[in-house]
């Protein structure tokens, strides 16, 4: 830990010897091992603590990450089960025995629709890139961050 060599301790104690004397040298020898005794349990007590608290900061990153990925997750549900609705729709007008690959009304109208449908997908997708952008810079607890509604969905629940 010092990178002392035995020569340099031998050289210390025959200093120690010259100076304090044969007579008082166990006694100051035992009241320096007391001295360093207590520094070591004192130094490892910090030290514990520290990795106590450095493990407890990995934690909670890893609880917000986890809650990023659920939140992740669900957002990619719902794009996803929009899009198969909007698939399966496409597909039931296609294979229907009336489609007319013409211009007409319903096929205009059925085509608006399904670019409203993509174009909200798009938004959610968008939505959940932002809400992920926020969660990763805003540093909060995730917990705490779950806690408190921001402005859109405080918008979206006076709406409803």
């Amino acid at each position: 830990m010092f990178n002392i060599h035995s020569t340099e301790i031998l050289l210390i104690l025959i200093i120690a010897l010259i100076i304090i004397g044969p007579e008082r040298l166990p006694t100051a020898v035992k009241t320096a091992g007391l001295w360093i005794g207590r520094f070591r349990r004192s130094f490892y007590k910090v030290k514990a603590e520290i990795e106590r608290e450095l493990n407890t900061d990995e934690i909670r990153r890893q609880l917000h990450n986890e809650s990023v990925l659920a939140q992740i997750d669900e957002a990619k549900a719902k794009v996803e089960s929009v899009a198969e609705e909007t698939e399966t729709s496409v597909n039931k007008l296609v294979n229907s025995e009336n489609f007319d690959p013409g211009a007409s009304k319903v096929t205009d109208e059925q085509s608006s629709e399904e670019k409203s449908l993509q174009e909200e997908i798009q938004e959610v997708s968008d939505e959940v890139e932002e809400v992920t952008r926020e969660i990763y810079s805003s540093g909060k607890n995730p917990r705490l961050a779950e806690n408190e509604p921001t402005e859109e969905v405080k918008q979206d629940d006076s709406v409803s």
